[in-house]
């Protein structure tokens, strides 16, 4: 297990996923977020503002992904949530913002004592998301517990 393993929480796995856009999306995640008690009451509109600013959609070559992430002050403690939509919503690249649909998203919740971590962080999701071993791996796996698992390993 790598330091990146202990981010992921089997309750933050969320599949099948019905949202309508970005927004909708955000406000889902943000809910069950809360609840977990991950994040401030700030995250939210944090989220949004942030990704308006700075997209964070990103072509892979196996897997479009997004991941989405406020300013720390906004978390309050450190996490991965990985969610699946059964269909497509439109993000804007990363850098580029020019469009892109995906149904991947990894956000990303860090604190300001895992910051350093960030870069890091970014580079082994890029690693895995171009691998086609991994990308098959994570898009046959549809169970949370599994998804769970795979993660830990993987990360």
């Amino acid at each position: 297990m790598s330091e990146y393993s202990e981010l992921f929480d089997q309750a933050l796995i969320l599949n099948d996923i019905d949202a309508k856009n970005r927004q909708d999306l955000f406000s889902q995640v943000a809910v069950v977020l809360e609840k977990e008690g991950y994040i401030e009451d700030t995250y939210l509109d944090a989220l949004n503002k942030r990704e308006d600013e700075f997209p964070t959609g990103v072509v892979t070559e196996y897997l479009p992904i997004a991941m989405p992430h406020a300013n720390p002050v906004n978390v309050k403690k450190p996490f991965i949530a990985v969610v699946q939509l059964n269909n497509p919503v439109h993000v804007l690249q990363m850098g580029l913002n020019e469009d892109e649909e995906t149904q991947t998203f990894f956000f990303l919740g860090i604190v300001k004592e895992t910051q350093e971590l960030q870069v890091k962080l970014l580079q082994r999701f890029m690693q895995l998301m171009n691998s086609q071993e991994f990308v098959a791996k994570f898009e046959a796996v549809k169970n949370p517990t599994e998804m769970y698992q795979l993660l830990t390993i993987e990360f």
